[in-house]
């Protein structure tokens, strides 16, 4: 595969776009040269409209200007629940045959005709017992990636590759903890996004239909409130049972009970699927997975540990940007794997 020039990974999500700017990326220590973030148009995100996609573009050269960067390289993701992907393995298949033999498996996975996808695999290791090479398959519906490749384009960038969120997750992980074997989970606004990395590749992912914003409504319908204050209690009470007599908990674990059921569901078809042990370490990302008391939420069903991604762990980070950093570093997972990503 041939190299990436240095570029900002870029990644758009229901409320905010966040860019990464890395010098030395490919590196075991990169240096943070600058990073942004804008508010995104409610309702713009995966539009084909074309004055939501200006509307995008317009955002993004807001971030540019307000964040002095200059590099118009940029990597960009897909969100989750706009791509299918599946993990195959293809026993007694050569590697030169491996193209035709996933074009023929993919035609049974994907819910839709394949002349109306991109389609792209990735080896992940090889099954020795059952003589397989093992393979992440990849489809986008065009129309989404052509929306992406618009909002670029009116942006006046260069854009350089495209892929998922969950692949440039896993890839900022990898980087930050050295641990091949990590269950992630990035709770965006409308949806939580899992992935399972094994012997550091990505093997599972799946997007959950339920996101923070959900949690924000139900406190909304129980007390009333707007959607600000809504948010306010949200965000300083969250999770933990012993804060206004457990009200907002009382509300709040009802949903993430359901995203929760999703993630074993997840765990016991990838069990199922591999017939492997499934990962007991669990990362979170996103700016929902800054909820007060998320993590002794999700420890709570026993024998896993969570912990809150920490992306920056082996990037240089200078001191003016250290108080950014601290605040929002989860959130910024996905924007920092598609700046460390160095091959096309």
């Amino acid at each position: 595969m041939s190299k990436l020039p240095a570029c900002v990974g870029v990644d758009f999500g229901t409320h905010s776009v966040k860019a990464v700017e890395l010098a030395n990326a490919d590196s075991d220590n990169p240096r943070l040269v600058n990073l942004g973030a804008q508010i995104t148009p409610k309702g713009a995100i995966n539009s084909e409209d074309k004055a939501d996609q200006k509307a995008l573009a317009d955002v993004l050269k807001k971030l540019y200007d307000s964040s002095s960067i200059k590099n118009k390289n940029i990597v960009m993701a897909l969100p989750e629940f706009s791509v299918f992907t599946r993990f195959l393995e293809f026993p007694g298949v050569k590697m030169n045959e491996l193209k035709d033999a996933v074009y023929f498996e993919a035609k049974q996975y994907i819910p839709m005709p394949l002349s109306e996808v991109q389609l792209s695999f990735m080896p992940i290791g090889f099954n020795e017992e059952r003589n397989a090479p093992r393979v992440l398959v990849v489809a986008a519906p065009r129309k989404i990636v052509d929306v992406y490749i618009n909002i670029a384009q009116l942006a006046g960038l260069d854009l350089l590759a495209i892929e998922t969120e969950a692949l440039a997750m896993g890839r900022a992980m990898y980087k930050a903890t050295k641990k091949a074997n990590l269950v992630m989970l990035d709770f965006g606004a409308n949806s939580t996004d899992m992935c399972i990395m094994s012997d550091s590749y990505i093997v599972f992912s799946q997007s959950i239909a339920i996101g923070s914003d959900s949690l924000t409504q139900a406190i909304v319908n129980k007390f009333n409130f707007d959607v600000q204050r809504a948010e306010q209690f949200k965000r300083s009470y969250g999770l933990i049972p012993t804060v206004l007599e457990g009200k907002i908990y009382e509300v709040l674990s009802p949903i993430m009970e359901s995203i929760l059921i999703e993630v074993r569901r997840g765990i016991e078809f990838y069990k199922t699927r591999t017939l492997s042990p499934a990962p007991t370490e669990y990362i979170l990302s996103g700016d929902g997975a800054l909820l007060p008391g998320l993590k002794e939420y999700l420890a709570k069903d026993g024998g896993v540990t969570v912990s809150l991604a920490n992306p920056w762990a082996c990037i240089s980070v200078d001191r003016k940007f250290a108080d950014i950093v601290a605040k929002s570093s989860a959130s910024y997972s996905v924007a920092i794997g598609l700046a460390e990503k160095d091959d096309k």
